[in-house]
């Protein structure tokens, strides 16, 4: 026990310290798994590993003893405006999970830390919209949003057939950057930016019902949370000067609820299906203040949406199990509030992974190739600059280690 405390307790240390950002559906990062991901993160209805914890927290119910589970993923986004391509970066973002019975009652504890937000793109000076010709500071640079998720959860096996689980979510956001330009008249330029951190505190319910001997359904709310961030705001545009100072900011992170279904076809071949609602309606703006004066506004209205996975697994033999699955998604950003700092289309992923389990440990792998659509811009309420042809693609690599004792 106290071997396994000290593991969550470096892997926690480890994922506060690195957790990165990457480029999800708008800035959702549903990845928390390499056995989630490598079945196109379809894994409410299935939800038999401490990642559970995450995806469905009532499904620990269904793990025995202590188990540990601890990964990263590795994101490469690729991002092209009229065939300029934004700069290129790679994120890390780990994951740990933890399961426990208590003695050997129907009560079940669990603790994790992910980052299921995020966001992070840097355009160089010379890309046409930051074109110095055009206009003499660039007009959008850098955009990075790095949150952990601190979890811990309970879980409560009410019957042989039924479980619920419940929790807080703490959300850590370690760092947030808006950088950028504007322009005040037509001889007036000048770079802004803004860098800040803050916390929020949401929660989590879920169930876990066994309908029948081959049937599973889930379900999992992640409730919505208000950020609330400070920090160093310098020439940041308002309705009258530039401010420079102290300045806050409201990030209204959205609801998710999904609903998940695992079918068992024979002892080798399960299927999963989940249908995943993300409430992004719930952002509808970016408002910076300067205690309770508004100093910027600016709309986002995004569109809620829903996504839909499909994944499944087969057992090779008792210890390797491949697996493979398909997402897809709409973008809930809008053509009237678009900018490059989240240039997000409708996407679709194929996924591929392995695992190989021994029993006491288990190594698991999976691959995604995230697809976004071209998506042209004209007439956003934005500046004229930003109309344009947009492509993005990202490729995904995960891969963990799951201990029991």
């Amino acid at each position: 026990m106290k071997r396994s405390l000290t593991l969550i307790l470096v892997a926690t240390a480890m994922l506060i310290l690195a957790a990165g950002p990457a480029m999800a559906g708008a800035f959702r990062i549903p990845e928390a798994g390499a056995t989630a991901m490598g079945q196109g993160n379809a894994f409410v209805g299935q939800a038999d590993n401490p990642s559970a914890v995450h995806f469905n927290p009532a499904a620990i119910t269904g793990l025995e003893g202590i188990q540990i589970q601890a990964g990263v993923t590795i994101v490469t986004p690729d991002i092209e405006f009229d065939g300029e391509s934004a700069k290129d970066m790679t994120f890390y973002p780990p994951f740990v999970f933890y399961s426990n019975q208590i003695s050997d009652s129907d009560w079940f504890i669990g603790f994790g830390v992910n980052a299921p937000f995020g966001l992070s793109t840097e355009w160089e000076d010379n890309v046409s919209f930051n074109n110095p010709l055009a206009f003499p500071v660039p007009w959008v640079t850098e955009t990075t949003l790095e949150i952990a998720k601190i979890a811990p959860v309970v879980a409560w096996r009410v019957n042989d057939q039924f479980s619920l689980g419940f929790g807080p979510e703490y959300y850590d956001v370690q760092k947030v950057i808006y950088n950028g330009g504007v322009t005040a008249g037509a001889t007036t330029f000048f770079a802004y930016s803004m860098e800040g951190d803050g916390d929020g505190l949401g929660y989590v319910l879920s169930g876990l019902y066994q309908a029948t001997d081959s049937l599973r359904v889930g379900f999992t709310w992640h409730s919505g949370v208000t950020t609330e961030l400070t920090g160093d705001a310098v020439n940041l545009p308002t309705a009258g000067a530039p401010f420079t100072g102290k300045a806050s900011l409201d990030l209204n992170l959205p609801d998710t609820m999904a609903l998940g279904f695992h079918y068992v076809i024979s002892d080798a071949f399960t299927v999963n299906l989940d249908l995943d609602q993300t409430m992004w309606s719930d952002y509808d703006k970016l408002v910076f203040k300067d205690g309770s004066t508004t100093l910027l506004s600016i709309d986002k209205n995004y569109d809620d949406v829903l996504a839909i996975r499909v994944g499944g697994q087969y057992k090779l033999n008792d210890k390797w199990t491949l697996r493979a699955g398909f997402h897809t998604e709409p973008t809930p950003v809008i053509e009237e509030t678009f900018d490059p700092r989240l240039p997000d289309s409708d996407a679709t992923s194929i996924t591929v992974g392995a695992g190989y389990d021994v029993g006491s440990y288990a190594i698991n792998f999976a691959y995604m190739a995230l697809s976004k659509d071209d998506r042209t811009v004209s007439g956003s309420s934005m500046p004229p600059l930003f109309d344009g042809e947009y492509k993005s693609s990202v490729d995904l690599i995960a891969i963990d280690a799951i201990f029991r004792f």
